[in-house]
């Protein structure tokens, strides 16, 4: 019998005596790896939800400049219906909800004073407003800010109970400033609060992350839920040591919450202006995403302020508005998709409309502009301390951040080396004192006249690139074809071969069964001429060997037949078919279901089942042909894919990344520059990554650790324009080659869905290895639905992160550092930590 052929049944009940004997019980819930992505067979199609409240009567009385006014709705919306993208929602209309809800965050003596505010006469309402720190009321406020929580929570309660799929919340006045007995800070009710605890005391949730991305701190969202472990709290702000409003204490990254909360506050304090979306994108892949993944929310309600955006006088930060795309895309790998994006601050209206807009786009699924990221980017100095500082006091509560190099700092070697290490110091430069009464006009940035033309400008430029960016379906595509299932073996070979047909046809019984034949396409290979495109990257005297095959001696991992020289020919027209369908549109996304596979064919050579390179033939077609300046090809094959190096080893507009066994060289193909080391060569330095594995059978944890660690982010820095790849899934549970590796189905889809904002969606995934027929098949399956933007199940990460896998991402990151700046982020980090400012109480 074949390796793969063993029963699932005695493999689960194998799998389930190792599992009993571990320590972490989380590890039981995997005794079916197939579980999970098996309960997801069914999908319904649910709709974006939008909903709106402009409250049109809270306005400043006296200052007509205030920057809080009912155009933050208004101007939004109407760019919305420029685009046609509110019509393509599914528009809810706000419930009415028992003010009894509203104690549940707030207390009846505030509710009662905002409530008595309606009844203020208009001549005394700026002197009352003047009690509290930067807010006005007028008569219509307390019903303004009912109104705008009773939506949030509307919408929220529908998409995490699922009869929508994520939602908008065009809403004002704002909410997260606002405290259980306080108002401040243009906020009233705490909107996003709200709808998280109606959310979980309602039990359509158990777990929220808040994402609050406005420029100010939302201590308000804070303090509510500074003690429970049921409510992540993430934000990133401005602080400047404590100058910038509202100049508290607590919104030092030092500050991660109490009691059964510790852990669950995780601050970024941003201390200097400038930011840009590198800088942003290292603290989403460096400490939201390995977070959030760990935490596992069942709801994801994001505090949407775009005074970070380009040209907000309050926030002086450089994000570009499509920035907001690729953050709602990496988030909604998670808690099925359950997303939910509430508005909060945002004061240049330009830049704020576009922020929505594409806040909104990616809601629905449409393809993310290119981030605006400078080749090879670095991160500023000041930001690489902050995202340490919040490993070091984070580190004991999350796994993800448990695995940090360590040192005691002083050294007895001597003084600190900055490049590599990092010592944690905070300082709180504020010191008052806070004069009561508040000021009520004129207290807050305003924008020269010459600066609203420059970033007016600005973002009407950004809306031409929109305009003139990538235009396609939202169709996901395949190539598939019968002819494939003829190449094997001959009879002399006289053993049984773990790459045979079944490895196709029982992914296209996969895709039956979840239902993706109807909901993909399937593209008709073109006639190319593939021996031409051969070979650009194949010596022709290898070539004719492989298209002739007379008198060449059969192997177990190279074998033939009469047919397998078509098959080649029809794995290329194929795979280059479906590349040209991507670029010209007519698909968004696709995946090459095709045999033999490629990765190991050299310049001059074949081994382990392949002949041809099936996507260094489709680098090459889209480099040559369309024009393509950068492609990123991405090997998750649990073999090193030596021949895709070989043939990109000293190319700049080519990076292959590879995560792979390598054993010290002594796994297949046993050749050593598999290892770390091996990083290209000429130009082509630094374009050549190798992430090995060296000691002990890996799982989910493992591989996510060096995709969040090592391939993210040089994958989002290269910014490619077309993404490739070399999908084996040969590390799967079960596979007879893998050597006991336990990857699951959803994994696999994790790692497309994290790469798919890439390349504005242009992404082919081509079939490699995976030779355990069912893991390879439901793998494949969980890739598909992530392209499709389907929710995918959340992978259990039951095992620790081992030492070898801990060890290569040190490697890895020490050699590529020098080419990746970005990996500069990870630090040794001290086992102390020290503080400056008035007082180190909390």
């Amino acid at each position: 019998m074949a390796p793969g052929a063993n029963k699932l049944s005695d493999l689960i009940a194998e799998k389930r005596n190792q599992k009993q004997k571990a320590d972490n019980s989380d590890s039981l819930s995997l005794m079916d790896p197939y579980e999970a992505i098996n309960n997801y067979v069914q999908f319904q199609n649910k709709k974006t939800g939008f909903i709106e409240q402009d409250s049109p009567n809270h306005y400043c009385l006296w200052d007509k400049n205030y920057p809080e006014h009912p155009g933050r709705v208004s101007v939004p919306k109407k760019r919305l219906e420029e685009l046609r993208l509110i019509e393509r929602c599914e528009k809810v209309e706000p419930q009415t909800f028992s003010h009894e809800l509203f104690l549940m965050k707030h207390t009846k003596d505030m509710l009662e004073e905002l409530k008595r505010s309606s009844t203020i006469p208009e001549d005394e309402l700026e002197n009352y407003s003047s009690n509290w720190d930067s807010v006005y009321f007028t008569k219509d406020t307390f019903q303004s800010s009912v109104l705008a929580a009773e939506a949030a929570i509307t919408l929220a309660l529908k998409v995490a109970e699922g009869s929508l799929k994520n939602g908008l919340a065009l809403i004002r006045p704002p909410g997260h400033h606002a405290m259980a007995n306080e108002v401040c800070g243009y906020c009233f009710l705490n909107n996003v609060a709200l709808a998280a605890e109606a959310a979980i005391s309602k039990k359509i949730a158990k777990k929220v992350l808040i994402v609050d991305h406005d420029i100010h701190h939302g201590q308000g969202t804070q303090r509510l839920f500074y003690e429970r472990e049921d409510v992540l709290y993430f934000s990133i702000h401005r602080y400047e040591n404590g100058i910038f409003w509202p100049n508290l204490r607590e919104s030092e990254s030092d500050y991660i919450g109490e009691s059964k909360g510790k852990g669950y506050t995780l601050n970024v304090p941003l201390n200097e202006t400038g930011m840009d979306d590198s800088d942003y994108l290292a603290i989403i892949l460096n400490l939201l995403l390995p977070v959030a993944y760990e935490f596992k929310p069942d709801l994801i309600l994001i505090s949407a302020g775009f005074d970070c955006a380009i040209g907000c006088p309050e926030g002086e930060m450089n994000i570009s508005p499509h920035f907001f795309s690729h953050l709602i895309s990496l988030l909604s790998g998670l808690a099925n998709g359950k997303v939910v994006v509430c508005l909060e601050g945002g004061y240049f209206l330009e830049s704020l409309a576009e922020g929505v807009a594409c806040s909104l786009k990616a809601l629905l699924g449409d393809v993310p502009h290119p981030l605006d990221i400078h080749p090879k980017p670095t991160i500023k100095v000041s930001l690489q301390k902050v995202i340490n500082n919040a490993k070091y006091f984070l580190r004991d509560y999350w796994e993800c951040f448990k695995h940090e190099p360590s040192f005691d700092y002083p050294k007895e070697s001597g003084d600190l080396d900055e490049e590599n290490e990092h010592f944690t110091h905070i300082r709180f430069d504020f010191v008052g004192p806070v004069v009561i009464p508040y000021e009520t006009t004129g207290f807050y940035p305003r924008r020269s006249e010459d600066e609203i033309k420059m970033y007016n400008q600005i973002v009407d430029d950004y809306r031409k690139e929109y305009l003139n960016g990538r235009k396609c379906t939202n169709l996901v595509g395949y190539v598939y074809d019968d002819h494939l299932l003829k190449h094997g073996p001959t009879e002399n070979l006289g053993k049984t071969v773990p790459e045979k047909p079944e490895r196709l046809t029982e992914i296209m019984n996969c895709f039956e069964k979840f239902g993706l034949k109807e909901r993909c396409k399937l593209v008709q290979a073109s006639k190319f001429d593939e021996r031409s495109w051969l070979e650009k990257i194949h010596e022709t005297g290898y070539l004719n060997t492989v298209f002739q095959l007379k008198n060449v001696h059969e192997k177990p991992d190279w074998f033939h037949n009469e047919y397998t020289s078509s098959c080649v020919q029809k794995s290329i027209s194929s795979i280059l078919s479906l590349a040209k369908s991507i670029h010209d549109g007519d698909l968004r996304s696709g995946a090459a279901i095709i045999r033999p596979p490629g990765h190991h064919a050299a310049f001059d050579s074949g081994s382990g089942f392949c002949f041809v390179n099936n996507v260094v033939t489709a680098a090459e077609y889209l480099i040559k042909t369309e024009k393509y300046e950068r492609i990123l090809i991405v090997d998750f094959d649990i073999h090193h894919g030596n021949g895709t190096q070989n043939l990109t080893y000293d190319r700049t507009d080519i990076l292959y990344m590879s995560v792979h066994r390598f054993d010290q060289g002594k796994f297949f193909p046993t050749c050593k520059d598999a290892d770390f080391t091996y990083a290209g060569k000429n130009n082509g330095e630094g374009y050549n990554v190798n992430i090995p594995f060296n000691k002990g059978s890996k799982s989910d944890s493992d591989y996510w650790y060096v995709w969040h660690k090592l391939v993210l982010p040089i994958a989002f820095s290269f910014n490619p324009e077309f993404v490739i790849v070399s999908a084996g899934f040969d590390a799967a549970y079960f596979d007879p080659l893998g050597g006991g590796y336990q990857l699951t189905p959803e994994m696999y889809g994790h790692f497309i869905h994290t790469l798919k904002s890439l390349a504005s969606g242009r992404m082919l995934v081509a079939l490699e290895g995976g030779y355990h027929v069912e893991s390879t098949a439901l793998s494949m399956v969980a890739c598909i639905k992530a392209l499709l933007g389907d929710p995918i199940p959340m992978p259990m990460f039951s095992e620790r992160v081992s030492e070898d896998t801990v060890a290569t991402v040190k490697n890895v990151v020490k050699l590529h550092k020098m080419y990746w700046p970005m990996l500069k982020v990870n630090k040794a980090i001290a086992n102390s930590y020290d503080f400056t400012g008035p007082t180190k109480n909390k």
